[in-house]
């Protein structure tokens, strides 16, 4: 059986949940990446150089190409440093999460149990908790009954403008599927440059 006592010390002695990651530290990290990388040449040319002729494009074609190439490189070595670190956050949060569900469901349940318990007091008048001071205390914290405002939902048209937002992400869905009107909305064509590295 769960010793929820047992459980609570524990929590209070900060001994849930002692998680140590071994590794590379950040410190080793960036060293190594500063050893294998030397971008101030690059920095440096590709900052001053001048586009002239068709010989010096092809040239910023190829150095804005290597440099991708460095991009892609370096985060696939961003990539292999932390990838194990992600599969254990991964890992704990899942479970975790387990956890805090299991908790929450206690939680809300005796909460409720709780709420029922005080709304048939008041109506009898027989809890002192009600007709005093609204408020009950336990060594591990309070009770009390409060007021808050809330709301929810009942007429979207009838929201005024300035408490909507945009889907940027459903518009970008909308126009790469082919949508080109959409009211209030400018959908138009805009020409870029596309690079491909070769393999």
């Amino acid at each position: 059986m769960f010793d929820f006592e047992e459980a609570n010390e524990a929590i209070k002695k900060n001994e849930v949940m002692s998680i140590e990651a071994g590794g590379i530290t950040v410190g080793q990290a960036a060293q190594l990446l500063g050893k294998k990388l030397d971008l101030a040449p690059l920095i440096s040319r590709a900052s001053n150089y001048l586009i002239e002729d068709e010989a010096s494009a092809s040239q910023a074609l190829s150095m804005s190409l290597q440099a991708r190439k460095i991009r892609k490189q370096l985060d696939e070595t961003r990539l292999s440093i932390i990838r194990p670190h992600l599969d254990f956050q991964k890992a704990i949060n899942k479970i975790v999460k387990e956890y805090e569900a299991k908790l929450e469901e206690i939680e809300n349940n005796l909460k409720s149990k709780l709420d029922d318990y005080l709304q048939k007091s008041a109506s009898t008048n027989n809890s002192s908790f009600i007709a005093r001071s609204r408020e009950m205390f336990v060594e591990d914290g309070k009770l009390s009954k409060v007021k808050k405002w809330t709301w929810e939902l009942e007429d979207e048209v009838a929201v005024p403008r300035e408490y909507l937002a945009l889907d940027a992400k459903k518009i970008d869905d909308a126009v790469k599927q082919g949508v080109r009107n959409i009211p209030g909305i400018k959908i138009f064509e805009k020409e870029e440059i596309s690079m491909r590295i070769k393999n």
